[in-house]
């Protein structure tokens, strides 16, 4: 069927979520996420089906800002101690603790350090968590960063907190899949994302820069089925903030779109102080099928200490070629791809997975 919402961007504007360097060679489990390899340069738009706009963060599209709440706990890690193993995390976790940082009611919290150049936290990472099939994940955490962090020093990375699907393997490089998302902090900001590049009909591609490859030569008259990319290398339906779709190199393309908010986490002291313990509260809810085709009412959330950064009811994760696809594995893989540029460290305590706010 022809597809006409699945239309170019009518304003860009060049974002730098560029290159993501090489992944983790100790594990298929940090492999590049949003940005990519290869230099490519992601795009912003207000374009969306819903009318809203946006550019650099925010709300989108119709709806509370609220997370749903009496979800159902999935898992929780307390990270009381380092037996990982026997709470369910899997692909080689590890990890170390901090008894010094840590929220008030906790004895020690998750701490990831990393050295100088170094691509993951030098202590390990807790890795992977199964849990039953969802159509929502809520995550909360609370988080802290060293006086110094930096991050990568690039407007990518590093990679946080994932989940991924249920069509893809138990061991999946979280950066080609059927669905990824992505939940970190970069240059200060909440930034959420997803990518889906196993799904891009590699016949009709859209560039970041509104161009296209193949399509018979035309993308407005291209009749996209929904064995496409929900997130960008096939045009764009929902709400969005950036995009990215590049060639991978071995005849693949990389697809993805986020959303950000600004200045969340800030260097200097006051109520988003960056050194300070905050809570972050995350939501993700799959789109509807209707009549096989996808319609673009998915939800996301970033509740920073009670306030909404991120919001939208109008995203776009899956297609009628996945209706049933769902959430059912959590992946904490701190990464920086193109090495850490100074000895930096941020904790995590308390964290929570559910199928929404508990």
């Amino acid at each position: 069927m022809n597809l006409p919402w699945l239309a170019p961007a009518l304003a860009i504007a060049t974002i730098a979520l560029a290159a993501c360097g090489e992944g983790d060679p100790q594990s298929t489990s940090s492999a590049a996420g949003p940005g990519g390899s290869g230099g490519a340069a992601a795009s912003t738009t207000g374009s969306t089906t819903s009318g809203s706009t946006s550019s650099g963060g925010g709300s989108g599209g119709a709806g509370s800002s609220a997370i749903p709440g009496g979800g159902v706990i999935l898992f929780e890690e307390p990270f009381d101690d380092t037996n990982f193993q026997d709470r369910g995390w899997y692909d080689g976790s590890s990890g170390s603790l901090s008894t010094t940082e840590h929220i008030p009611s906790s004895a020690s919290s998750f701490e990831c350090a990393f050295d100088v150049g170094a691509s993951s936290c030098k202590g390990g990472k807790p890795a992977r968590h199964k849990f039953p099939p969802s159509d929502s994940v809520y995550l909360s955490f609370h988080i802290k960063f060293s006086p110094n962090w930096v991050g990568s020093g690039k407007p990518y990375h590093p990679h946080m907190f994932h989940f991924i699907n249920d069509i893809d393997n138990d061991y999946v490089g979280p950066s080609h899949t059927f669905l990824t998302t992505y939940t970190e902090v970069v240059e200060g900001a909440a930034f959420l994302a997803l990518q889906d590049s196993k799904n891009v009909d590699l016949a009709c591609i859209l560039k970041n820069d509104d161009t296209f490859m193949g399509c018979n030569g035309d993308f407005a008259t291209y009749k996209f089925t929904e064995d496409r990319s929900a997130c960008a290398c096939n045009g764009l339906a929902g709400y969005l903030d950036g995009r990215d779709c590049f060639p991978n190199g071995d005849g693949t393309w990389y697809s993805s779109r986020s959303w950000r908010s600004n200045d969340a986490f800030q260097d200097s002291p006051g109520p988003t102080y960056k050194s300070d313990w905050h809570f972050v509260e995350v939501y993700f809810e799959m789109n509807s099928i209707q009549n096989g085709v996808a319609l673009p009412d998915g939800k996301i959330r970033w509740i920073q200490d009670g306030a909404p950064l991120i919001t939208s009811d109008a995203i776009l994760m899956r297609t009628g070629a996945h209706p049933t696809m769902t959430f059912t594995q959590f992946a904490m893989l701190p990464y920086i791809g193109d090495g850490s540029p100074l000895a930096q460290s941020f904790w995590i305590d308390d964290l929570t997975v559910a199928t929404a706010r508990p």
